[in-house]
This record gives structure tokens, sequence and C-alpha cells, in this order.
């Protein structure tokens, strides 16, 4: 193997031509420097659309592109002239170089790498491997991100999409994901929640491309489906189970803070007056508790029986569910309602209708205000719940999307560019085949 032929393969591209290789000793070691360039064909390109264009000038002279390490840490670069062309779209920009992408100091093989650990690891370890700063894995994922998904139309063939919003940074800071149910991958990404942004996304689209879309599933939030119903005619709304069902336990947690709160004060008015009691164990025996001290024992620590499934309860749990159920009639009440509502997305399609207004005559006549409010409320939501047991469709793909998110967020210790984080969870969830440098999936025949 010739010298040029390694030094090919060393920097992972071929059609290069080496002019020289020689090895330069600095302050931190020895380094390799390979002088190459474009061959004829590949000259006076546009850095950007690739287009043959006009040399402007010769630039800043010749720079240097960092490719992976040889060995134990041996630095490699690549040294070449970076004239300029004048481009007529893209107007002056440095020429198109083979081995690397355009405003970037890395080579592809670099920079390939370095994006695949980011999947994988924080940052800064990535930065200690591969002996750069921190503050470029950023700029990296962009720029692959946008490579790969040049080309690609996330938009074809949407029927079946998701929305939602997630958390991303202190300050009730948020992004807005659209995925797409058929593919399981993310389609859109915008910084902020609320209309305006959801706006943002069915602009992207064509009116063919809004009218092809038939379930959206979403969390009830208003501006979701006002917006869905203003860009797309065809489409029904769904609202997620798990989220109607939310609303249903949100209350009843707060029924058992008031009665909490009521049977605390009834204790402390019982007690008010009373001689204090002193330390240790009383004479003559222990005495029978009062009604208040029984009532604060039942309701105390009662949040986990009265909000798991009755399924996942322990032997602890269920005694304390049942001593509730008998001692408390409006926790009683709320905790019946709330299972009610949660076995209405089991039963057949043909009997949910009868069983929500069944439901929410229950719920008019608790005498419970949260659950009085509640019930006003799914009947406003009543045909989007109907929906999602008709289709059975739910919004568990996107919960599941939004923690890979923030498994993204928290390894890479937060994000300071929003543009690297739209990037990132598009690698990571939008589909797009990154893979190391030289190596591609193994076929679905290959055994080891």
């Amino acid at each position: 193997m010739t010298v040029s032929s390694l030094a090919k393969k060393l920097v992972g591209v071929n059609n290069i031509v080496i002019e020289n290789v020689e090895l330069e000793a600095t302050s931190v070691g020895e380094q390799i420097v390979i002088r190459a360039r474009p061959r004829k064909n590949a000259q006076f390109r546009c850095g950007v659309c690739g287009r043959k264009c006009s040399r402007f000038d010769h630039g800043k002279g010749l720079r240097r592109w960092r490719a992976p390490d040889l060995g134990a840490g041996t630095m490699i670069f690549i040294e070449a002239e970076a004239p300029r062309v004048n481009c007529p779209d893209h107007g002056v920009v440095v020429q198109q170089v083979p081995w690397a992408r355009h405003k970037s100091r890395f080579t592809r093989s670099f920079e390939d790498t370095a994006v695949w650990l980011s999947l994988h690891l924080s940052r800064k370890a990535i930065a200690e491997y591969l002996q750069i700063s921190w503050d470029t894995v950023g700029p990296m994922i962009t720029r692959v991100e946008q490579e790969l998904s040049a080309g690609r139309s996330r938009f074809d063939g949407l029927v079946n999409i998701a929305i939602d919003e997630t958390f991303y940074k202190k300050g009730h800071k948020y992004l807005t994901l659209i995925l797409n149910h058929d593919t399981n991958a993310v389609v859109w990404a915008g910084k902020g929640y609320g209309k305006a942004v959801l706006e943002q996304f069915f602009t992207l689209l064509t009116p063919e491309q809004r009218q092809r879309i038939h379930l959206v599933s979403g969390d009830g939030a208003q501006w979701i489906k006002n917006t869905v119903y203003a860009y797309c005619p065809n489409a029904t709304f769904c609202i997620d189970p798990f989220h109607v069902v939310s609303w249903c336990t949100e209350l009843l947690d707060a029924v058992r803070k008031e009665e909490w709160n009521k049977a605390r004060m009834e204790l402390a008015a019982e007690r008010k007056g009373q001689p204090k009691r002193g330390r240790g164990r009383q004479k003559g025996g222990q005495t029978e508790k009062t009604a208040a001290e029984q009532r604060v024992e039942i309701v105390k620590s009662a949040k986990y029986p009265l909000l798991m499934n009755p399924d996942n309860l322990n032997e602890r749990y269920k005694t304390k569910l049942q001593q509730i159920l008998l001692r408390d009639r409006r926790l009683a009440t709320a905790y019946r309602l709330k299972e009610e509502l949660r076995l209405i997305f089991k039963l057949p399609v043909e009997e949910v209708g009868a069983a929500i207004e069944k439901w929410r005559r229950r719920a008019w006549s608790c005498r419970i205000p949260q659950f009085v409010e509640l019930q006003r409320k799914i009947k406003r939501h009543k045909n989007a719940i109907l929906a999602t047991i008709r289709y059975g469709i739910s919004n568990a793909r996107m919960e599941a999307t939004n923690n890979k998110v923030k498994l993204t967020l928290r390894m890479a210790y937060g994000f300071r560019n929003i543009d690297h984080l739209i990037s990132a969870i598009f690698l990571s969830c939008g589909n797009l085949p990154i893979y190391l440098p030289g190596r591609h999936p193994l076929p679905a025949t290959h055994t080891l």
C-alpha cells in the first residue's frame, strides 16, 4: 500500500489528491499533517450547494481540518488551500472540499464520530475523548442533522399525528413536538407552546397535506384543539386516556387535601382548652381515641392508596383503602368516581357513550364542586373521548418520546442553543440514520 492510499484510509475519503504527508513535532506531541487537494472536477464548487462556480480569490490561504486520531491519540490534520468562489445563489463562499462540511474545521468522519457519541455520552466525556472543546459538539450535531435531513421530507405521508409540549429549561421554557404515529418519528419541533407556535407547523404543510391528516391526539388543551380544527378540516381530535384519568386523579388528590385539613382543624379545636399532655406514656393504660383522632389517622397517608390502581396495591395499602371507604364518605365517593372513569376506557365502543352519560349524572349529583366542574369538562370533550376509544389511539408514543428528549437533555447537561437541541431531538427521535464511520447496520440474515 502506498503512502497516498494509506493517507486516504486515515481520512476516510478516496476522491482526493494527496500531495504530501509529514510528521510535525509540537508542544503537545507529534501530529500527522496530510497535504491534499480536491480532484479537478471537484474544485471551485459552492460550499453550500456544490454548484460549479467561478473563482473569486485565494481566501485566507492554507487551512487545516481535524481528522480522527491515530493510535494512542496522535492527531491527524488535512491541510489544503481554501479559495473562495462566487455562487449565483449564495454569493461569495469558501469552495467545497470532499472531506469536510461547509463552515466546519473537522472532517466528516470526525464529526460523524462525535455526533454518534453525543447520542450515548455527555459532551464533556466526548470532549475529553476526542481532545476538543465541549462547545464544538453542538454545532457538529446541527451540521450532521441538516445534511441527513436534506432531500428528506418529514411531512410526506402524515396521516396520524400527536401533539404535545415538553419542558426543556428552567423558567417555564417549553418545546412543542409533533410526532408521526405511523413511523414513531418526530417530524417537527418548535420553541415555546401555544396557538402561535403550533400555527408555524401547519403553515409549513401544503393544503393537500393538511387535508390528509386524519387523527390528531393531544392532552385536551384548547389551543391544540382550536388550531387543529382551523387548519385540518378532515381531522378528528382524540384526547389521550391517560390525561382524562389524570384530570380525575388530580381532583381526587385535591379532595383528599381538603379532608386532611378539615380533620386537622377538628382535632385542633377539640384539643383547645384541654391540659397539655405530658411526656411519656399516660398512667392507667392507653385511652380510647376520640372521633377526631380516628379521622386524622384514617385520612393521614391516604394519597397512594387512593391514587394507585387497585391491582397495584399491596396488603397494607388495601387495608388502608378499606378504612377510608368505610369511614370517609366524601373521599369514598370521589374514589369511586375516579375508578369508574378509568374503567370506561376499557369498555366496548358501543357502550362508552352511555357509560359517560351515566358517570356525568353521578358526578353532577355527588355535591363535590371539583367533580361537578369535571363532568362539564368531560361533556365538552366527549366527542374526542369517543374518537379515542373508537380508533384506539393514545399519546403513549409521544410520552415515550418526551422521556427520550429529557434523557438527551440530562445526558448533555442542557443545551445553550435551542437549534442544537432540536437537531439532537431529530437525530435521536427522528429516524435519521447515523452510524460510526465505515460501519453500517448488519443485514437481517447476519448471525454472529
